[in-house]
């Protein structure tokens, strides 16, 4: 199972930190997400990351102001 790890955002409230990890999970290739620190380790599903699943990524990564460049790996497996 790859882990996706990333700087985690800053949250503006609890419902906020609750509302970014319930769309991360959504994800169908997220597996499961935790923080650690001041980081999110995001556990993925086994396979390919599908062309809509990367895109809900990015819509998410780019809401939060989360750097994009962990994605890239995504792309190519």
């Amino acid at each position: 199972m790859d882990v996706l790890i990333v700087r985690a955002p800053m949250y503006h409230s609890l419902g906020d930190e609750a509302a970014f990890l319930t769309w991360l999970k959504r994800i169908r290739a997220v597996q499961s997400a935790q923080l650690r620190g001041a980081d999110i380790h995001i556990s993925l599903r086994a396979g390919k990351v599908s062309s809509d699943e990367l895109r809900e990524f990015r819509a998410l990564f780019h809401r939060y102001g989360l750097d994009t460049s962990a994605l890239m790996d995504l792309e190519r497996r």
